[in-house]
């Protein structure tokens, strides 16, 4: 009622009074004023005499509502309900409480005529009357309402349930969660120490674990060398996450010297039923943090990734015996199959090209199979080194995904290169249709990756799939590498690595000097990288364009060709040139389509800004396609994104 009860206030009655004194008084100054004044009190006078008219004609309705539907009768049931309760009128005043309600929910103050409202949490009678229900807190103590409506007058319940609420809230905070943690590069650390350095390393790791887990309640056990699982509670999980998992950090004040420190990985399992499927999950859960490059924390909750970390770089593995193994085990896919497809993702670059070209050699020459490379021709970033490829065999090994579609049968082999996701396949349509798949990779573990591959090699520490290809085809045979399929792999290889400067390890140059001792010119090589005037002139006007924004290199341009989308990888990857910039970002529309390139030099996971995105990709290359959206609402999201990330200086 307090929203019409104002205009019976007596001060409001002595304010206008006020008002009529001032009117007569101005007549004495100034006619013009006199005569505004008593417009201003004559309205005044009316709209109040209006209000008061339509707040008797509502009371007098609210009393005949109430003389209809609680009676004397209903009122003495009010006091009798052995909960807190309060009848509403219209706009959400207390008609009437009883004894219960003034006792406890209003703590002795009688609020007949107040508004509901304060009760509720901001929240109306009306918007109660919606839903089921609401939980507010009360001086305190924890209520649940519940509303129903009679003849126009509305009936409250207050149950309190406090010590419910707090004994649910303690099950919850109380439940376990498995953490199983890997001390990840180890056997890196491990190779360039001596046994008591390794041991004291090993140590010092174990110690700050321990003495993480000594501030929950939670306990430790070590399951082998490297290898912990920890259980904690669900209170402490979110302190964790909270603080964004700052033993990462302490993990890496663990150093050899200033370029080599200690990494851990985490895999995380919570909100299970049971202990055991909560461990199944931090054993998914920790596979992804390594197949994202290690060096993280990866929580699962249902079929839910949350991420934390994954800043440093990926550790290059010394060891290819796992090499050797993918090798013989595809050398079996191949030689059962009846025919091999090779496809890599949309928009194909040259090191999904290069790695094709690689593979299609091993199968058609080595192997004697029937192979063919999938390539859209038409939205490719690789058009003349296919043209170049076709024209030195002389023969067509690029079809397109409709013509690929009929030549699948249950002994189709499909080998997917350069990418893990099904989203970014040159056809999901040609995935699903063939039953064996096998997937060779480099991109960091998006958690959206195919599943159901007879052979899954990811290797996120690789430079480019061109570099894992070149591995792969040394231990199957290599006598059908010649010069064009050295010079494809190498290409590959030299675009990821953006001419050994990104990504390089020791195997990188080992695999570009034996496809230089297979022929492969690196002229030649050189050109396959090669612009037109056009796309030159667009790469130029795009690292003019960009403006620099906390540290990081961001530029736009709409409606571009297909084949000019290499013009916008290269810019990406050009603005990395420019002093203090830590990561580039390139904005390009395209078929309706925003699509993003993300380039780094290492110091940005630009992987992680990309997912946040809708995107994926490694910490130093990266993109992403946003649909149904415009230019300016994308770069908006994007910069927001950037201004949130710590950019080293």
């Amino acid at each position: 009622m307090k929203k019409n009860i104002w205009v019976v206030y007596p001060p409001f009655f002595v304010l206008v009074a006020a008002m009529f004194l001032m009117t007569v008084a101005s007549a004495f100054y100034d006619l013009r004023l006199f005569l505004f004044f008593v417009v201003i009190s004559v309205s005044s006078f009316i709209f109040v005499k209006l209000k008061f008219d339509k707040f008797k004609e509502y009371l007098s309705k609210v009393l005949l509502s109430i003389n209809s539907s609680i009676n004397v009768e209903s009122m003495d049931m009010l006091e009798k309900i052995p909960i807190p309760c309060v009848a509403l009128g219209e706009y959400d005043e207390i008609i009437e409480c009883n004894a219960l309600f003034r006792n406890t929910v209003s703590m002795g103050k009688d609020c007949v005529g107040e508004t509901i409202i304060q009760f509720l949490s901001g929240h109306t009678a009306k918007e109660l009357l919606g839903r089921s229900s609401l939980d507010v807190e009360i001086n305190e103590s924890k209520y649940t309402i519940y509303g129903t409506q009679l003849d126009g007058i509305i009936i409250l319940y207050f149950l309190e349930n406090t010590r419910y609420k707090n004994i649910t809230k303690e099950y919850f905070e109380s439940r376990p969660a498995v953490v199983l943690a890997l001390f990840d590069n180890r056997e890196e650390l491990k190779h360039d120490s001596t046994d008591g350095q390794d041991a004291q390393l090993l140590l010092m790791v174990e110690n700050v674990l321990q003495d993480w887990v000594s501030k929950t309640t939670g306990f430790m056990k070590k399951l082998n060398d490297g290898k912990y699982m920890i259980i904690i509670e669900e209170r402490d999980l979110k302190l964790a996450i909270n603080d964004n998992f700052k033993i990462l950090d302490y993990i890496h004040n663990i150093k050899i010297d200033e370029h080599r420190w200690a990494t851990l990985s985490m895999g995380i399992g919570r909100g299970a039923k049971t202990f055991s499927e909560n461990e199944q999950m931090a054993k998914s859960a920790l596979d992804m943090a390594l197949g994202r490059g290690g060096d993280q924390v990866a929580i699962k909750k249902g079929g839910f990734y949350k991420f934390f970390g994954g800043v440093s770089k990926g550790v290059e593995k010394r060891s290819k015996v796992r090499t050797r193994v993918i090798a013989s085990t595809l050398s079996e896919q191949i030689s059962s199959s009846d025919g091999v497809l090779i496809m890599g993702h949309k928009f194909s670059d040259l090191d999904s090209i290069g790695s094709a070209v690689g593979l299609w050699n091993v199968c058609n020459i080595v192997k004697n199979k029937a192979a063919y490379i999938v390539a859209d021709r038409e939205h490719t970033m690789a058009k003349s080194t296919i043209s170049y490829v076709e024209d030195k065999l002389g023969k067509t090994i690029f079809i397109n995904p409709d013509r690929a579609m009929g030549l699948v049968n249950e002994k189709t082999l499909l080998i997917i290169v350069d990418t893990h996701s099904e989203e970014f396949l040159e056809s999901s349509e040609l995935y699903k249709k063939c039953s064996n798949i096998v997937v060779i990779d480099h991109h960091r573990m998006m958690v959206n990756h195919i599943s159901n591959a007879v052979i899954f090699y990811h290797e996120p520490f690789a430079s480019s799939t061109a570099e894992m290809v070149t591995e792969i085809v040394q231990y199957m045979g290599d006598k059908g590498i010649k010069k064009l399929e050295a010079e494809c792999l190498l290409a590959g290889i030299m675009l990821d690595t953006k001419n050994f400067v990104l990504k390089t390890g020791v195997r990188t140059f080992e695999a570009a000097a034996y496809l230089k001792r297979k022929g492969a010119d690196p002229v030649r090589v050189k050109k396959m990288f090669s612009n037109s005037i056009e796309t030159y002139k667009l790469k130029c006007k795009l690292i003019s364009n960009a403006e620099i924004i906390n540290n990081c290199a961001v530029t736009c341009i709409e409606n571009i060709k297909d084949n000019e989308r290499v013009s916008c990888s290269q810019a990406a990857d050009e603005l990395l040139d420019v002093q203090n910039v830590k990561a580039s970002f390139v904005l390009y529309s395209s078929n309706g389509v925003v699509n993003i390139s993300a380039r780094s030099m290492g110091d940005v996971n630009v992987q992680v800004l990309m997912e946040q995105m809708g995107g994926g990709g490694h910490q130093t290359m990266a993109g992403a396609q946003v649909e149904n959206s415009d230019m300016d609402s994308v770069k908006g999201q994007l910069v927001d994104i950037i201004n949130k990330v710590a950019i080293p200086k």
